[in-house]
């Protein structure tokens, strides 16, 4: 496999991860719950699936907008944990939507030889690479504790592989 074959595959599976299955399954679960559903938070260590949103949010943009993407890095972490009753269903997802294409915008402007450049994230250093895959793997787990949160709170499966004969 050549090189930008191989650029092509890791901005497919980008994607396909993060837009067609994330987005998709955190878009679903905010059409499952009401606005206080949203908010909810079982006790004060765990997090509402509006700031695991939010949290989602500064995340990616941090990571792929800035990092890879060069955007000034305007994340302020420590907000996303606050309750924000004020922030509609329909703000999150529009949030989450933007968050997601603008990163994924972002890695499809990476030269297909950049993927070893290395970037400072937080206090880390690591290649656009891993950035990439920190945000694949920390999304992913986020939507479960989403998943989990929704299903929870209304005993509703969320259906996600219903399209499919598993």
């Amino acid at each position: 496999m050549n090189q930008s074959s191989l650029h092509h595959a890791i901005i497919s599976e980008a994607s396909l991860r993060l837009k067609d299955e994330c987005l998709s399954r955190i878009l679903q679960c905010i059409d499952l719950l009401n606005d206080d559903q949203l908010w909810y938070s079982p006790n004060e260590v765990t997090n509402s699936v509006g700031n695991l949103i939010l949290h989602l949010c500064g995340n990616i943009r941090q990571y792929l907008c800035h990092g890879i993407g060069g955007e000034a890095d305007i994340r302020v972490r420590e907000s996303e944990f606050k309750s924000q009753h004020t922030i509609s269903s329909e703000t999150l997802k529009k949030l989450i939507t933007a968050a997601i294409l603008d990163g994924l915008n972002h890695l499809d402007a990476v030269p297909s030889d950049n993927w070893l450049k290395e970037v400072k994230v937080q206090v880390f250093t690591l290649t656009q690479y891993s950035a990439l895959i920190h945000v694949i793997e920390h999304t992913s787990y986020h939507v479960g504790q989403i998943t989990y949160l929704t299903k929870s709170q209304t005993s509703r499966e969320t259906d996600y592989y219903a399209d499919f004969d598993l």
